[in-house]
């Protein structure tokens, strides 16, 4: 008989304690692969969190062959997770680990500064044990937000940043970059 993995898929906006909680669950899973994509450069090699917590985070392109020797994974910035920044299919690989019997939390925007669902994130929910919707706090009103604001237009949809580009925000306050 097979034993049956877990997957939990942990989506928000910016500023929503995503990669917060993700840390939380490394401290229950100390053997645990930390992951992340290359593709975000913000925090160098590590998992970090605004309130100053950080692990060391292995940075991908691909699946990495040192997976097999784990049971428990942890992947931040989900929705960076496809191509051209990363090669393969991670819903079919992630898939796999927990139909392996292994543990996984992930973590990602749900949608993009203009509201449109990051549809990396909306598969991999598809196959998620849990989903847990988080919230932040709005930059203008301070009442829960569930939206990513970008302050100013760039032309680029998968950019990182921080404060210095991005804001959560409620529905009243939301807005298209000007």
């Amino acid at each position: 008989m097979n034993k049956k993995g877990r997957l939990e898929l942990y989506v928000g906006p910016m500023f929503s304690g995503k990669s917060a909680h993700l840390l939380a669950i490394a401290e229950e899973y100390p053997k645990a692969l930390i992951l992340k994509p290359v593709f975000d450069t913000r925090d160098g090699s590590f998992l970090a969190s605004r309130n100053g917590i950080q692990k060391k985070a292995l940075s991908i392109t691909k699946w990495p062959d040192i997976a097999r020797y784990s049971s428990e994974i942890i992947l931040d910035e989900f929705q960076f997770m496809t191509a051209p920044y990363y090669q393969g299919n991670i819903i079919a690989e992630l898939e796999s680990f927990k139909n392996s019997g292994g543990f996984i939390a992930v973590a990602g925007l749900d949608t993009d500064y203009q509201r449109k669902p990051f549809s990396v994130v909306r598969d991999l929910s598809c196959i998620a044990d849990d989903v847990v919707h988080l919230k932040a706090e709005c930059s203008v009103c301070s009442h829960p937000a569930s939206w990513t604001a970008k302050i100013l237009e760039t032309g680029q949809r998968l950019q990182t940043g921080d404060q210095e580009m991005y804001q959560a925000r409620c529905d009243r306050h939301w807005s298209l970059p000007r």
